[in-house]
């Protein structure tokens, strides 16, 4: 490494650093729920709005489609019946 660096050409930034595939929105929580998030990031050392993010990427992932979540809670309930 340099014992000195010569920024006198450097490029500054201005503006914030925003990924192309994010947007920035705002949006209304409940306390409570906004409690929970923080205290699930402080254990997790996930940012809140990061860790908010994968719950709600996990739900939508695994609930699928209207009509496949409808299609499940059919089949429950027909194994309901004849169980």
């Amino acid at each position: 490494m340099k014992k000195e660096y010569d920024f006198s050409k450097a490029q500054v930034h201005k503006g914030p650093i925003i990924k192309p595939n994010k947007i920035q929105k705002t949006f209304r929580l409940d306390e409570d729920v906004f409690n929970w998030l923080q205290e699930q990031s402080k254990k997790s050392g996930i940012p809140y709005q990061t860790l908010m993010n994968s719950l709600l990427k996990k739900i939508i992932v695994n609930n699928g489609s209207l009509e496949d979540r409808v299609l499940k809670i059919e089949q429950k309930l027909k194994m309901k019946k004849t169980g």
